[in-house]
């Protein structure tokens, strides 16, 4: 275990000392890395979102966002998080060095440019630092999509079979349908800053399932969790809902899906990127293909 956290640790050395770390993210980093081998006998690996950079103080020198959703530890995924919600912490720069003005367990994090620093957004929270306390702040929603023209009833074409479709009852949602014991992925907005990917599976499936989605060379692997016992929905969390839409957004032909290890054969991808982009234009800037 000891030969592993040395590993570990040295693995990531040299991208860490040019990153500036503070002695409170390594030593943070260090727990996790102490936490996962612990728990699976494996080093965990960390995304580029787990430490961000942002302008929260506006004294030129970086602040730093850590969000531990964006860890990843084989074998013991979501051992760090309460459901969907992950540890984050938060630290401003000071002479001297950094202070942490924040910790606690939040679903999802974002950062948003303001007037003269960044808005930090904690779950459903916006707030900026006055140079004291984090303040909450109003954002304006980005500008919903328009709406889809009402079809043509002399005209309407029947839908071809596995093609996604963009449904805009109460709220523009984008629906594909599933493969093997997959029924279908659901994609919407829940609020201007949090996508959300839910599942709906044709057999009876335990609270958590693992999905791995494979696609243009890509592979994800992303945990969902079910929302409530009395309805069959399962949702991604935070950090994978966010991935699942960039995948599939991208991606065309068909993406190969997998549930806990076991394939359930090529899914397909018809209309896909239109309805995906369509349903979370307000929460969620996708790359243009």
């Amino acid at each position: 275990m000891a030969a592993l956290l040395a590993l570990a640790l040295a693995g990531g050395s040299a991208a860490r000392a040019q990153s500036a770390e503070p002695p409170e993210v390594e030593l943070l980093r260090r727990e996790l890395i102490q936490g996962c081998l612990a728990r699976s006998g494996q080093a965990p690996s960390f995304g580029p979102d787990f430490l961000r950079r942002a302008n929260l103080s506006p004294d030129g020198v970086p602040d730093l966002v850590v969000d531990v959703a964006a860890m990843s530890c084989p074998g013991a995924a979501g051992a760090f998080c309460r459901g969907a919600a992950c540890p984050v912490q938060v630290f401003v720069s000071v002479p001297g060095g950094y202070r942490r003005v924040f910790d606690g367990f939040v679903e999802g994090v974002a950062l948003r440019p303001g007037a003269d620093r960044d808005v930090v957004v904690l779950g459903h929270r916006a707030m900026t630092w006055d140079g004291d306390r984090f303040v909450p702040v109003a954002m304006a929603a980005p500008p919903a999509a328009p709406p889809s023209p009402p079809p043509v009833a002399a005209r309407a074409v029947p839908p071809v079979p596995g093609a996604w479709r963009l449904e805009s009852r109460a709220r523009a949602t984008a629906i594909g349908e599933g493969v093997g014991q997959l029924r279908q992925l659901s994609f919407f907005c829940e609020g201007p800053f949090t996508p959300v990917v839910e599942a709906e599976f044709r057999t009876p499936m335990p609270a958590r399932v693992e999905i791995a989605l494979e696609a243009g060379g890509q592979r994800l692997a992303a945990p969902l969790l079910r929302q409530n016992p009395l309805e069959p929905v399962w949702r991604a969390d935070a950090h994978g809902a966010p991935e699942i839409a960039r995948l599939l957004a991208g991606a065309a032909g068909a993406v190969e899906v997998a549930l806990d290890g076991f394939p359930q054969g090529a899914m397909g991808l018809e209309g896909a990127a239109a309805a995906i982009r369509s349903a979370l234009a307000r929460c969620l800037r996708l790359p243009a293909r």
